[in-house]
């Protein structure tokens, strides 16, 4: 089992990395936007400017090929385990404020029985994020109204569970669709939530129902 001092040294580690990464990118992004503004002389080599701006781009590349293989070796293995849904959601919804650092109302769905195979504290990281994603929203139609997060359960097909976070309107959920996962899309929050859901053997998809209303649904792994 790791033990807590090796947990605490990855952690720094990661964090350590990630920041080494953003520092560094800094400089060849400046510098390919030096290059293309340059192209606008008369007197501009373009060829050569091309060539320089690819040999910036190629930097970029090779700082994340290179952070990222260092941060795939800290990672640690996800830990499954069986666990009701139902249990699952109202954790979600209790550990939400303290995370978030913000209130918000969670409705809960009737008790569904449905039990489900997931590493149990990467899911509730993620569903807290997306939960959060959907207090924002909420935020930007009507800042008077207490902020709600609307939770369902079902079982679409044979061995899947889906837990849904939200209703959004149309046109939240219209915006957040063009790229709900990329960070220049949906934001940090939803684009590392994803990522969670992945590692906890789920997978985070943005549905909009023919109601017009839009939610986040986790698709997890039915236990038996």
């Amino acid at each position: 089992m790791t033990s807590e001092d090796d947990l605490y040294a990855s952690h720094q580690m990661l964090a350590a990395l990630v920041s080494v990464l953003v520092h560094d990118l800094r400089n060849p992004l400046h510098s390919a936007t030096l290059l293309v503004e340059a192209m606008g002389s008369p007197s501009a080599d373009v060829q050569a400017l091309r060539n320089k701006v690819r040999a910036q781009i190629g930097k970029l590349d090779g700082l994340v090929g290179e952070t990222a293989a260092a941060m795939k070796e800290l990672a640690l293995e996800p830990c499954t385990e069986v666990i009701a849904v139902d249990t699952l959601a109202r954790t979600i919804a209790q550990k939400y404020a303290a995370i978030a650092d913000r209130e918000a109302t969670f409705v809960l769905p009737a008790t569904s029985g449905l039990e489900v195979t997931v590493d149990r504290r990467l899911l509730e990281r993620a569903a807290i994020e997306v939960a959060a994603v959907v207090v924002e929203q909420q935020g930007l139609d009507d800042a008077t109204s207490p902020p709600r997060v609307l939770v369902s359960i079902d079982a679409p097909e044979e061995g899947s569970v889906r837990l849904c976070l939200g209703d959004l309107t149309r046109e939240r959920g219209d915006t957040l669709a063009k790229a709900p996962f990329a960070i220049a899309g949906g934001g940090i929050r939803l684009a590392a939530a994803r990522s969670l859901a992945q590692s906890a053997g789920a997978m985070l998809r943005l549905e909009q129902g023919a109601d017009g209303v839009a939610r986040f649904a986790l698709f997890l792994r039915q236990a038996g």
